[in-house]
């Protein structure tokens, strides 16, 4: 096999993989009535400890890791959440205001998983906690991909019970990682929606 018959066809399984869109959102919730009884609900600060540290990787294909994603899909769901009017949502803004004042430290109250604190604190009912597992673009000379792949969990702040789950794994060609994660989060809001009817 000649050199260029190698290219040629390194160039065709890019072109291939680059214009594959994978898409999965699974919602899961509770059967119970208890996640009707929510008003209030506060979007934390998504865990993003899984994403590489470092902002570009790789020779041939570069892989560009988003700095402070957890900020940013906190920010991305809070706002679709918002758009529902099933709840009141606290802003990320007045969230970092009130943990601020507390002298608190947000990932710190997260990781401990004191929800009746949270919930005392920020006043509400529900705290949203997520964990990002891929948050990227990936781009070469013939192809780009963005993947976005994210947990989040709603919690009653009084009891700890999960009321709904969504689960996200999108990886689209063409689109960067934070277009489509927006996406990704106003369809599983959606599919969140007709769930909670």
């Amino acid at each position: 096999m000649n050199k260029s018959t190698v290219i040629i066809a390194f160039i065709i399984c890019l072109l291939c993989f680059g214009c594959k869109t994978i898409s999965k959102t699974n919602i899961i919730v509770d059967s119970n009535d208890a996640s009707r009884s929510i008003k209030t609900i506060a979007v934390m600060h998504f865990n993003d400890q899984l994403l590489p540290k470092k902002g570009v990787t790789g020779t041939l294909v570069k892989t560009i890791s988003t700095a402070n994603a957890g900020e940013m899909l906190a920010s991305i769901m809070s706002r679709e959440l918002s758009g529902l009017g099933i709840y009141e949502v606290r802003s990320r803004t007045d969230i970092a205001k009130i943990i601020n004042k507390s002298k608190a430290n947000e990932k710190e109250l997260v990781e401990r998983r004191d929800y009746d604190r949270l919930g005392k604190l920020l006043g509400v009912d529900s705290v949203v906690i997520g964990k990002i597992l891929e948050f990227k673009l990936s781009s070469s000379l013939i192809y780009e991909r963005g993947t976005v792949s994210f947990v989040a969990e709603c919690i009653d702040t009084k009891n700890g019970n999960i009321l709904w789950t969504i689960d996200v794994n999108e990886s689209a060609a063409y689109e960067d990682e934070i277009e489509l994660a927006g996406k990704a989060m106003r369809t599983a809001i959606e599919k969140l929606k007709k769930e909670l009817r």
